[in-house]
């Protein structure tokens, strides 16, 4: 060995240079793959875009049927998330209130972005579980902001499935951080606090990104973005020691029950 200007060298006679350039080359090959690198999780559920698409046609359906918000109809007048109300006596509209769209611009982006996350979801819950998970995240959220808002005496009012979309975003970001715990516990390695805070980073940068123009609701976006979290702790501490149920019958199940929250939750506001 000798140091240069160039750095290391390896110096061998000219009649050993065949035997040091092959041994060289078949310690390179040997070591191609080395260190393996780290497996991020387990497949839970096939790629597929049902969580994605239901979640696009719900938006799109009720857009086709409310129409936008200047018309002024009586769904919006039901089913709006006003603070007063959702806190008090009409609690349901954190739920109807993910339905209904201002325009179609508004439906169009919350579509777009739903189904990427809802699809993403998926992957980890399945269909039915990342429906029921999305839509819970969406009217914690809701009503976590109405909360808000109403304690702090301001008269609030939101629509628009957007809260539900962070509340994905919450729920990827904290599966993942879930996930990476376990897999460091069963493969005892050791991570820096920068790559067990970055799923939690990302979902922030998303937010500020994705949820924080002057039009938008922030404080609905950062309540969904949390609830989902929320959720996500604790769908990712089951799915650490089991994974998700992949039994058709039980994402049936799950699924009906999203679908018949939404559903229950108009049939209350119509006639209430």
């Amino acid at each position: 060995m000798r140091y240069t200007p160039a750095g290391w060298v390896l110096l061998v006679r000219d009649e050993d240079y065949a035997l040091a350039a092959g041994s060289i080359d078949r310690y390179e090959a040997e070591n191609r793959n080395w260190p393996p690198l780290r497996p991020r999780e387990r497949l839970r559920h096939p790629p597929s875009m049902v969580a994605g698409v239901a979640f696009a046609a719900l938006a799109l359906f009720f857009f086709l049927v409310t129409g936008p918000a200047s018309g002024g109809g009586r769904w919006f007048q039901r089913g709006a998330s006003v603070a007063d109300l959702v806190v008090g006596p009409e609690p349901w509209r954190a739920i109807t209130a993910l339905t209904l769209h201002a325009d179609s611009a508004h439906v169009l982006g919350n579509v777009i972005s739903g189904t990427v996350f809802a699809s993403a979801v998926q992957r980890r819950l399945g269909p039915g579980g990342a429906a029921l998970a999305v839509v819970a995240s969406g009217a914690i959220g809701n009503f976590a902001n109405a909360l808000w808002h109403q304690s702090m005496g301001q008269h609030h009012a939101s629509i628009g499935a957007s809260t539900a979309v962070f509340g994905a975003i919450g729920l990827l970001a904290a599966t993942q951080l879930m996930l990476d715990r376990a897999h460091d516990k069963e493969s005892g390695e050791k991570r820096h606090l920068l790559h067990l805070v970055a799923p939690l980073v990302g979902g922030l940068a998303l937010l500020g990104a994705l949820g924080a123009s002057p039009r938008s609701d922030l404080g609905a976006h950062a309540f969904g973005l949390l609830s989902g979290a929320a959720i996500g702790v604790v769908a990712g501490l089951s799915l650490r020691n089991r994974p998700a149920p992949r039994r058709p019958v039980v994402q049936v199940a799950l699924g009906a029950t999203a679908a018949a929250l939404v559903l229950g939750a108009w049939q209350i506001a119509l006639i209430a």
